[in-house]
């Protein structure tokens, strides 16, 4: 029997790497069972973001300008695999309160009317003007998800970039890069932005639990800027279930600023829908 457990041990141990079409398909699969649970939820979002100029690599004399947002934000998967959405609304600027006329944005999703993806794209487009810097509508978790689906894996070379552990899990680091224009992500002229993801994902269950994505304007025109949003997910026992829990990114303001921001979601929570909102 000992030499029996020896052989089969030493089986173990030489087992073959997973190569990285292997994970990418355990992450598809993964992402396809994981859009609808977090579809059910909605979160609290508190940002920080600052704007500091710059001069030879040191803050220079011109004011530092810094904004604190408290929102509730949504991440909704469309049905058919069109994609994923996310919702903001802007609830305080700097502890004073945003009036709007839109609603709760639960009421929004949950109501199962034609209007909701109207109303909900006129609410996330209202929260992006109190954004410091470019203006912008990507800053959101649902990024790295909406970019990770499975429709989309044709766009991106693969390749295995080492491992790291990450909420005492071990990672294999997977590097995507996108090849395919027109691309995901898209500047406000249509304009392509490509996309370099790094996916740090557990390889023998496909959970993902940290992307970092670099969208670059490829374009000789244009300051060059690596545009970065970095999402860390944690595992909320409650729910049983893997949530985006802190967001860091590095956005445009100026050639001589730099811009960056760093989101909290906590009090997750589940709201019932009569209906999924359908694109338009």
């Amino acid at each position: 029997m000992r030499l029996v457990a020896v052989a089969v041990i030493g089986l173990v141990l030489t087992a073959p790497e997973p190569t990285p079409q292997e994970i990418r398909a355990r992450l598809t699969a993964y992402l396809a069972e994981y859009e609808p649970k977090l579809s059910e939820l909605i979160a609290d979002e508190r940002v920080v973001q600052h704007d500091v100029p710059i001069h030879d690599g040191r803050p220079g004399s011109e004011p530092i300008r810094r904004r604190r947002l408290t929102s509730e934000v949504a991440f909704i998967a469309l049905p058919g695999n069109a994609g994923w959405l996310g919702f903001r609304r802007v609830l305080k600027v700097d502890d004073a309160p945003v009036v709007d006329t839109l609603g709760a944005l639960t009421a929004t999703l949950a109501s199962g009317l034609k209007e909701d993806y109207a109303r909900a794209r006129i609410m996330l487009n209202e929260s992006a003007r109190f954004n410091l810097g470019k203006p912008r509508t990507i800053n959101l978790p649902n990024l790295p998800l909406e970019s990770l689906q499975g429709q989309h894996a044709g766009r991106f070379s693969i390749r295995i970039a080492g491992s790291q552990r990450i909420g005492g899990r071990r990672t294999t680091k997977l590097v995507l890069v996108e090849n395919v224009s027109p691309t995901i992500v898209r500047e406000f002229d249509g304009s392509d932005m490509r996309s370099i993801i790094s996916a740090f994902v557990e390889p023998d269950t496909g959970r993902l639990w940290r992307a970092d994505v670099i969208i670059r304007d490829p374009r000789p025109t244009v300051v060059q800027f690596d545009h970065i949003v970095s999402v860390t997910f944690e595992e909320n026992r409650a729910l049983g279930l893997l949530v985006p829990s802190r967001m860091r990114e590095h956005f445009f303001s100026a050639a001589d600023r730099k811009a960056w921001g760093d989101s909290t979601y906590t009090n997750y929570r589940r709201f019932q829908t009569s209906a999924r909102i359908v694109p338009q």
